[in-house]
């Protein structure tokens, strides 16, 4: 059985421009609805990760291209932001941000480089 997921976030997001001119495609958010009905906002890699995650996935291997370290920032578990929300009263979110850092950390991740963009083929290479 596959477990393993490689996940290509590597272009340059221009059909999507100019939403796109600073944040990368894949960190746009959508709308959810949180553990309580309320809504909460999460990056679109968020959800394939954690779709791919409730599936039995565990080892992800995202292939990203320059300008994109806000994804790998993302995807680490940033506990002094909770503590902050946590003053904030914001229980909710802190709840939903507890439930994904505990996907991540029980997961194998690895961050592959594409150093420029040659199309989802040469992205997928880059993830052997």
């Amino acid at each position: 059985m596959v477990r393993k997921a490689v996940i290509t976030a590597a272009g340059l997001g221009t059909r999507l421009l100019l939403a796109t001119k600073e944040m990368p495609k894949e960190m746009l958010p959508l709308f959810s609805s949180g553990r309580n009905g309320d809504l909460l906002l999460k990056p679109v890699l968020q959800f394939i990760f954690e779709q791919l995650y409730d599936l039995g996935f565990r080892e992800f291997c995202f292939v990203v291209g320059r300008g994109k370290r806000s994804i790998e920032d993302h995807f680490t578990p940033d506990y002094n932001y909770m503590e902050l929300l946590k003053g904030k009263n914001k229980v909710n979110l802190v709840k939903n941000l507890e439930e994904f850092y505990q996907k991540v950390e029980k997961s194998i991740i690895f961050w592959v480089n594409q150093p420029e963009p040659r199309g989802f083929g040469h992205a997928v290479l880059m993830a052997e």
